[in-house]
């Protein structure tokens, strides 16, 4: 009961617009345009954007690899996942949770080929942390703790699907 008391609770903030994202892009950024899917524009644009400042804000970290996750730290992960995530990520994390019908730009499909390559593992760690300024996609690091946020990550990464199974749908979300 918690548990769908806390998913419909974040679904309202971010519905609403309430919640403000920590992020570590500038404000005027701008996310969606009417490019979606152009490389030097909309969908593809945006992520070459945050890709960009990914790579600027962890440095040589971004390409860090990160150890495979324990059976113990999948299971934490999809746990915080259930709570936190499945609002706007959807249970499967195809971007599809009841929150995000109310977003102009979707939440990320975690099981999109193309998207589950474009990003590192550290890169996608920063964004549960700092979030993507611009986009639903709130900061996490000051509600989850650094195993939660770890967990999490593992979790997503076990449901990307392998490269190369699907195309990427170019669909404004977020990343």
């Amino acid at each position: 009961m918690k548990t769908t008391l806390l998913t419909l609770y974040i679904s309202l903030l971010f519905a609403t617009g309430s919640l403000a994202t920590s992020a570590f892009a500038d404000q005027g950024h701008k996310h969606a345009d009417k490019k979606a899917g152009k490389h030097e524009g909309g969908h593809m644009g945006h992520m070459n954007d945050v890709l960009q400042r990914l790579k600027q804000a962890l440095g040589d970290d971004y390409d860090k690899s990160v150890p495979s996750a324990s059976n113990e730290q999948l299971a934490l992960g999809k746990d915080v996942f259930t709570k936190t995530c499945t609002a706007c990520h959807g249970a499967g994390g195809k971007g599809d949770g009841p929150a995000s019908a109310g977003f102009k730009q979707k939440p990320a499909d975690f099981t999109d080929a193309e998207h589950s390559k474009f990003y590192s593992d550290q890169g996608r760690i920063y964004i549960i942390k700092k979030g993507i300024a611009g986009t639903p996609m709130p900061s996490w690091e000051k509600s989850l703790n650094e195993k939660e946020i770890l967990a999490v990550h593992a979790y997503i990464r076990s449901l990307r699907k392998s490269a190369g199974n699907e195309k990427h749908n170019s669909a404004n979300h977020a990343h």
